[in-house]
């Protein structure tokens, strides 16, 4: 069976490139005058649509890919800088550092690690494994849904994961020193926030 051709705004995908929080694609439609189109595609989001952004278009094929090169080289350059900014050691967590997940875990508030194969090699590393479930129907062990909502504990940010994509609850004597300061500032708004409604009475 024939692999559907993938199209973005009416061009063909000849070459996709994932690297860190996006994909680099060049696109071809030979019947358009500016036939070549290189552009950005992200799934970060907590539905992982697809979103397409940066799009140029031309009738020089060596530009498009000059310009679809240096995007990537763009995106490496980047997160090495992530990675030289970082001034703690972030090394990957593997099933030796986590108690393993049974079929009966409740995920709500656990300080859980995705599994490193389920991410882009250049992001296993623990600053992007930690994560703290805050939603979905995944968290119960007996639901339906899969769907799991965490918070990343290093950025902040929430992301949309599927529940066999957790690895594991981390082991007390493998959480890293900056996890508690990281958690305790994030809870600090809700803190304030839960106390505002009680003063508020």
């Amino acid at each position: 069976m024939a692999q559907e051709k993938r199209v973005v705004k009416g061009y063909e995908v000849v070459q996709a490139i994932e690297i860190g929080k996006v994909e680099v694609i060049l696109a071809v439609a030979e019947q358009q005058n500016k036939p070549y189109l290189v552009c950005y595609c992200t799934r970060q989001n907590l539905l992982s649509m697809e979103q397409y952004y940066g799009a140029e278009s031309g009738n020089d094929y060596l530009m498009a890919m000059q310009d679809f090169t240096e995007r990537i080289q763009d995106e490496v350059a980047a997160l090495q800088q992530e990675r030289a900014n970082l001034l703690l050691d972030m090394p990957v967590l593997t099933a030796n550092e986590c108690y393993a997940l049974t079929s009966e875990a409740n995920f709500e508030n656990e300080l859980l690690a995705i599994r490193p194969e389920r991410l882009r090699p250049e992001y296993r590393a623990a600053h992007h494994q930690l994560v703290v479930a805050i939603g979905g129907f995944g968290m119960s062990p007996h639901s339906r849904g899969r769907t799991v909502y965490v918070r990343n504990v290093y950025s902040g940010k929430e992301q949309r994961w599927n529940r066999d994509d957790m690895l594991g609850s981390v082991k007390p004597e493998h959480i890293p020193r900056w996890v508690q300061q990281r958690l305790e500032q994030q809870q600090a708004p809700e803190k304030k926030r839960a106390q505002q409604r009680v003063d508020a009475r």
